[in-house]
């Protein structure tokens, strides 16, 4: 028979899931109140063919599917997290994707250790159609005495449409992910770190919480499933890194072994079905050779939608799903103030 099983998170991760593209939550699990969303953004036809041209998914969507698509996003909003007695020259902001649930909230807390010792925002959202929720978090660490602002691009692949959009937002590309959102406007010297999963510290978390779920890894088998970017030399380069990746979740858990794919999820639905069939295909021949397998998607906070998709996905199999935030390891933290430091070091 088969069966499924979720490890429901406490606070870690394992593998897998590369955050990116136009992501669609619940809405009944979204509070859109209070925020900029999507909704309600009358765009030109200028800008509908830049999406169209920009976001592979769209290529085939009309007008109405384009503007029902976006106003299911989370909004883009923004946080600052310091106490009023943070003050110093070093700014911190973090971007993240936005998200379901108590999503959010998870992300901040990640970043709420810093937050004591620099003055920290967050701005959360895809930025597609708007900065403005940037510009905001900026300011406010410019009012805190911020002259440098580590940006922490929070995402699970260096390379996505969204990463380009931060990119593009800060003056340092020409090639918006997106539209062409105002850029932000600053004093302040902006470094740009890199994603957190080109740092061996998300190699440990990864495997420190799969242990979590382990139970013989002798007879156990992982696959780490990332979302991946729509254009392929983008998403091999990201499947270099994965494979890093899962190099030192094998050595920190010794299971017998890690397999990892791309779900290119904002692809044209026939190159992600072929990335889902060999997926599920690795699944059934690991379980029909007797080990367990565990399957984790790599993902900033637990409790989103896109456990449920790749549910959806792998409808059917036996495994073991561990449903982790990544942030709510405690060595997300530490990335954090590492890479503040590292980024602010003299001589850097």
């Amino acid at each position: 028979m088969f069966t499924r099983r979720v490890i429901p998170a406490t606070g870690a991760v394992f593998l897998g899931l590369l955050l990116g593209g136009p992501a669609m939550p619940d809405d009944a699990a979204v509070d859109h109140s209070g925020h900029a969303g999507h909704a309600g953004h009358e765009m030109t036809p200028e800008q509908m063919a830049l999406l169209r041209k920009k976001v592979p998914l769209y290529a085939g969507f009309t007008d109405e599917q384009i503007n029902a698509n976006m106003s299911r996003m989370a909004p883009d909003t923004q946080a600052y997290l310091s106490g009023p007695s943070v003050r110093d020259a070093i700014g911190v902001l973090g971007l993240g994707h936005g998200y379901a649930g108590d999503g959010n909230e998870q992300f901040k807390a990640g970043y709420a250790p810093v937050a004591a010792a620099h003055p920290t925002a967050v701005a959360l959202g895809m930025s597609m159609m708007d900065s403005s929720h940037v510009q905001a978090a900026v300011d406010k660490l410019e009012a805190a005495g911020a002259t440098t602002i580590v940006v922490l691009p929070s995402e699970t692949s260096e390379t996505s449409s969204l990463v380009r959009q931060w990119h593009y937002m800060f003056g340092l590309t020409d090639n918006s992910g997106y539209l062409e959102v105002p850029r932000v406007r600053t004093r302040a010297k902006v470094i740009m770190a890199t994603s957190p999963t080109r740092s061996p510290i998300i190699g440990r978390i990864l495997g420190e919480n799969l242990r979590t779920a382990s139970t013989d890894p002798a007879r156990e088998a992982a696959l780490l499933i990332m979302h991946g970017p729509e254009n392929k030399e983008e998403n091999d380069d990201e499947l270099r890194n994965l494979a890093k990746l899962a190099a030192v979740v094998k050595d920190v858990t010794g299971m017998s072994e890690v397999f990892y794919g791309s779900l290119q999820d904002d692809a044209p639905p026939a190159v992600r079905a072929a990335n889902v069939a060999a997926m599920r295909d690795w699944i059934a021949k690991a379980s029909s050779s007797g080990k367990r397998v565990l399957v984790e998607p790599v993902l900033l906070t637990a409790g989103g939608r896109v456990s449920k998709k790749i549910g959806n996905d792998l409808s059917g199999l036996s495994y073991t799903l561990v449903d982790k935030g990544m942030i709510g390891h405690p060595l997300f933290a530490r990335w954090v103030q590492e890479t503040v430091a590292e980024k602010t070091r003299p001589g850097s």
